[in-house]
């Protein structure tokens, strides 16, 4: 489903973390890879002569050419790098403000996925989470693989809450789990019901607090079973753990060696920002050692 994918770099080792993954999707899919980059421009600010005090950009035209010959440079040796017979990879230079550019590439290629490392830097260009990476993932309506090391991705967790919104996430995590020749569980969290909700129940009758709290769990695996039963080929398997969405989803892929989640978010600005519940922001803020693949669902 991946036909035409993006790859934002910035001329470092580890924004070109994103290549060996995106080869691997763009394969399988018989997709299309477009390396981006924007130029950066470096130029000196000088006193004029006519006003004192003022400053004026020095050689402004000749530095904006030579960063955009770099950028293009560096493009074609990277994309003569990658080269592989079973991928189609051109590279494009693309001006104006990174998040900016990778969003109007992406509309413009009509891309299916963007590609990208949240810690690569060089220059006064970044890719960092809380910047550039945030406002691609608020803004673009395709999903976003995120990459934050070079580990290959093995292991995928996809959480799930039973809702439609966070089963949009399956077909895309299938298609890239596929590609990468990945395992995968799905997942769900379910809240711990209170302690005073436990011993009132507990009064009616003996042990029905935790049958009801057993219940619970067991109707979230035979709804995972039920979805995993469901999907074609690959490894898929299931797991129940109780407490806060967030706090579960990561706990379990720190201690089984996790190195993709997938997740389904709705992707906003403002008082509105991440309305799923703020489990997917949560997650990605605190993840350190895994990649994520963000899906924001069609509307």
């Amino acid at each position: 489903m991946f036909k035409q994918i993006l790859v934002p770099v910035d001329g470092s080792a580890l924004s070109e973390r994103a290549l060996a993954p995106a080869l691997a999707i763009a394969a399988h899919s018989a997709g299309q890879l477009t390396l981006i980059r924007t130029p950066v421009v470096e130029v000196a600010m000088v006193p004029t002569v006519e006003f004192f005090g003022n400053y004026s950009l020095r050689g402004l035209d000749q530095a904006v050419e030579k960063a955009r010959k770099e950028a293009r440079d560096y493009l074609d040796a990277l994309q003569r790098s990658s080269a592989r017979p079973d991928v189609s990879v051109h590279g494009e230079v693309v001006d104006g403000d990174p998040a900016e550019a990778i969003l109007e590439a992406a509309a413009a290629r009509r891309a299916d996925l963007i590609v990208m490392s949240t810690h690569g830097y060089s220059g006064i260009t970044r890719w960092i989470m809380g910047s550039v990476t945030e406002r691609v993932l608020a803004h673009t309506p395709c999903p976003v693989l995120i990459i934050r090391s070079e580990t290959p991705l093995k292991k995928m967790l996809l959480p799930l809450d039973g809702s439609e919104l966070s089963e949009q996430a399956l077909r895309p995590a299938m298609t890239v789990a596929a590609a990468l020749g990945a395992s995968v569980t799905l997942f769900r969290a379910v809240k711990e019901m209170p302690a005073h909700h436990i011993q009132e129940l507990e009064g009616v009758e003996h042990g029905l607090g935790l049958r009801v709290q057993d219940e619970v769990a067991e109707e979230a695996r035979t709804y995972l079973d039920k979805l995993a039963a469901a999907q074609p080929g690959g490894e898929v398997t299931t797991a129940v753990r109780s407490g806060p969405a967030a706090s579960a989803i990561l706990s379990y892929a720190e201690t089984h060696g996790i190195d993709v989640v997938a997740m389904a978010t709705h992707g906003r600005t403002g008082a509105q920002r991440w309305v799923y519940g703020s489990v997917t922001e949560k997650v990605l803020r605190n993840s350190h050692d895994f990649a994520m693949l963000v899906v924001r669902p069609r509307a």
